[in-house]
């Protein structure tokens, strides 16, 4: 099983630490791994560097992209895609902080939600923490300057 931590990064750190990502990770991972006061210290750089995720747009989102998939439901404000007789799914679960994703099978049904997430906003970034796998879900465009 994969379990994705999603998270809206502040502009301004996305584009400061784009190519640096294992930074994050390596944050989010010591947060997780932590207890006490630097447990109480990582949390507050997390709130620093991310911004709260507007869950009702991002609702819209997901509702007005999969409403017509025949493999997508809505249940209690979780969205489940099973494709394929369950040879891949997906539960996404969206608060204010935080996204989680929890994916099975191939790779198929996380994208597709990938997919719609990132057409919301341009700084999400995905971790799975157990699997050491991170990445922007829209990667920023360096600029060129002429």
């Amino acid at each position: 099983m994969r379990r994705y931590q999603i998270y809206l990064i502040e502009d301004e750190f996305a584009a400061h630490y784009f190519g640096k990502e294992r930074m994050f990770h390596q944050l989010f991972h010591e947060y997780e791994n932590s207890n006490g006061d630097l447990s109480h210290l990582l949390k507050r750089q997390i709130q620093f560097i991310t911004k709260p995720i507007p869950i009702f747009r991002l609702q819209q989102m997901i509702e007005q992209k999969l409403r017509r998939n025949k493999h997508f439901h809505e249940d209690k404000g979780i969205y489940y895609l099973n494709m394929h007789n369950g040879k891949s799914t997906a539960e996404l679960t969206v608060n204010q902080h935080m996204m989680t994703l929890f994916a099975n099978g191939t790779l198929e049904a996380e994208t597709i939600f990938f997919e719609c997430i990132r057409q919301c906003e341009d700084s999400f970034l995905a971790i799975d923490l157990h699997n050491e796998r991170f990445g922007w879900l829209k990667p920023i465009k360096e600029r060129k300057f002429v």
